[in-house]
């Protein structure tokens, strides 16, 4: 019988999720488990070597801290992959593998069998000259700018995950109509492809970023190339419209500078990135960014 390591963030999402609950919840499909709780121990990393596959239970913020651990790992060490039974907020990369709150988790827990793992590429940023990953996006302008504005307010009034997305695209509406731009020059294969003012640069893993916003509809997670988007300075009204027309309901389009790379090199006097869900301050000027091709895998 193989054995599944349940790594849960009881704090994530609307719902208190108990741990006898999840235990039997995987028990039933025939599996050993191990639970642990990702906010009480890190016991749980001496454990994944005799583990099957890892099954987070939590949201984007968990499924990153288990994949820096992964990722850590050498060809010496058990290789596993993850599967994600979302339970947070935003949900963005169980909803790039198309692995939704509401589904039937029986169904998808039956699929855990058949050992159907979906590679899934990383992106690399090299940060005050340490190499740093991503699993959904690094990026400059709008999105530290939102989450620094985030962090500010108080959202303890805040029902539910909903309210909580809603809440975010209506600061991000507001950050966008006073957010200051700034020169961004980008260099793929030796070449500048981009040079110009900017609301935003982000260089995207996945499809989603923040609050579900699906600012690269083409990428992918096993292609080996990152998308690259640039909101332009003269864009700012008709991307404020864009979030309003979201906040509506709304079926709507927008569109921007994309490109895609294996690697390339952004230069700006900007000092604040985000890397996935964390923010960095940093007086550098150069940025080098690079896939990691399959670096991990994920049960569908």
């Amino acid at each position: 019988m193989e054995k599944a390591i349940i790594l849960h963030n009881p704090g994530a999402g609307d719902e208190d999720h108990k741990k006898s609950d999840l235990i039997e919840l995987i028990e039933e499909k025939a599996y050993k488990v191990g639970y642990f709780s990702v906010k009480k121990t890190k016991g749980w990393k001496k454990k994944l070597e005799k583990a099957a596959f890892a099954v987070v239970a939590g949201g984007d913020g968990t499924v990153r801290r288990i994949a820096k651990e992964l990722t850590k790992r050498t060809i010496l060490h058990k290789q596993i992959p993850m599967a994600i039974l979302p339970m947070g907020t935003a949900n963005n990369l169980s909803k790039t593998l198309a692995i939704h709150a509401d589904r039937d988790y029986n169904s998808y827990l039956l699929n855990w069998q058949k050992k159907n793992i979906q590679p899934f590429d990383i992106g690399i940023i090299k940060v005050k000259r340490k190499l740093q990953f991503f699993l959904e996006a690094a990026g400059f302008g709008l999105f530290p700018l939102l989450m620094k504005t985030m962090d500010k307010i108080d959202c303890s009034q805040l029902k539910t995950t909903q309210d909580e997305l809603i809440f975010a695209l209506e600061t991000l509406h507001q950050v966008v109509l006073s957010a200051p731009t700034q020169k961004y020059e980008i260099t793929r294969n030796g070449e500048i492809c981009y040079r110009g003012k900017s609301l935003a640069i982000e260089v995207l893993n996945t499809p989603y970023i923040g609050p579900n916003l699906h600012l690269g509809p083409l990428a992918k997670i096993d292609d080996g190339l990152l998308d690259i988007v640039c909101i332009e300075a003269t864009q700012r009204a008709e991307f404020a419209d864009y979030i309003q027309r979201l906040l509506q309901g709304k079926t709507t389009n927008f569109f921007w500078k994309t490109f895609q790379a294996e690697a390339l090199t952004l230069k700006t006097k900007d000092r604040c990135l985000h890397i996935d869900d964390e923010l960095v301050e940093t007086t550098q000027k150069n940025y080098v960014f690079e896939i990691r091709k399959s670096a991990l895998g994920f049960l569908r």
